[in-house]
């Protein structure tokens, strides 16, 4: 139950900074949805080209369907969005420090710097720089992802400091809403920014390195899974007692989704490539490591050992 505790003798007072950040996120978001639709769709004052998406440019076999990129660019906005204006409730709601947005402090300032910061990166580069420097998109993806990571870290460790704080003031719901909403949101975003840097670099190679199209898409979709590993083990292994990033599931979406999508856009059934082969054993290991993990999940919930949905 989301609640507010009376404000002491004397009252709160807003801290100006904090509020203008909570308030010029969701602004800037929907300025970057804005663009980045426009740059997908193309054929506008702003970007001119039917397509402007880097992984398209030169032929390959690792691009996935297109409904792949609506689904996952859909999913990522609602996610975002949801999360952004749940926190804006903060500015509403006390807790006996002060407003949500700064007591206890999870969503900090440096955490939304270094989130707008995360995307803003995105919307300047397809505004700015994309048409000119096309074949260098994977260098912004790969900047992008590293402010996103960041952010999930920083949230990760503060929302795990300051539970018990949530707790003893009444704010329990909060807990689940910011690990559902804001944990995965962020968790999502950065999940299919890495798959794009990994998308995008194929384009690079190609063009820059000279590689064929097969050993380039090969390098690619070995990256898109290291990737993959990198959140399976950052989520089931690299916890603390607070179980961080035990309800953590979002990018499981990501990427069981791209390499279904890589598989069925480019399979060839009476004579699979490499990369066929490659992306579908990718996708059966992802099925696997989300099995996997939902296993793992139980034992810990059954054994107390993460906290119980309330």
């Amino acid at each position: 139950m989301l609640i507010t505790n009376p404000a002491p003798v004397g009252g709160h007072r807003h801290n100006y900074v904090w509020l203008s950040l909570l308030v010029a996120a969701p602004l800037l978001f929907i300025g970057h949805i804005a663009i980045q639709q426009l740059a997908e769709r193309g054929n506008n004052t702003l970007f001119h080209n039917t397509t402007l998406r880097a992984e398209e440019v030169v032929l390959n076999d690792i691009t996935p369907s297109d409904w792949v990129y609506r689904a996952l660019d859909a999913l990522n906005y609602l996610w975002q969005l949801g999360w952004l204006l749940y926190a804006l409730t903060f500015v509403f709601r006390r807790s006996t420090g002060g407003y949500l947005y700064y007591s206890p402090k999870t969503l900090t300032p440096t955490f939304y710097v270094i989130y707008i910061l995360a995307f803003l990166i995105q919307t300047i580069w397809l505004l700015f720089f994309f048409q000119n420097y096309l074949v260098w998109t994977w260098v912004m993806y790969l900047v992008s992802f590293i402010f996103l990571f960041m952010a999930l870290f920083i949230i990760n460790n503060n929302l795990g400091l300051n539970k018990k704080i949530y707790e003893i003031e009444g704010f329990r719901g909060d807990i689940w809403c910011l690990q559902f909403l804001a944990q995965n949101g962020v968790a999502f975003f950065a999940a299919w920014t890495a798959i794009r840097a990994a998308l995008a670099l194929n384009t690079y190679l190609q063009i820059h390195v000279d590689l064929s199209m097969a050993n380039v898409g090969s390098i690619s979709l070995i990256l898109a899974g290291l990737i993959t590993v990198v959140f399976f083990l950052g989520s089931n292994y690299h916890t603390n007692d607070n179980e961080k990033s035990a309800y953590q599931f979002a990018p499981w979406i990501v990427f069981i989704l791209f390499f279904w999508g890589v598989v069925e856009n480019n399979w060839l059934p009476k004579n699979p490539t490499r990369n066929n082969i490659i992306a579908a054993v990718e996708l059966i290991a992802t099925l696997l490591g989300a099995l996997a993990a939902l296993a793992l999940f139980s034992m810990r919930y059954r054994a107390s050992k993460i906290d119980r949905l309330p």
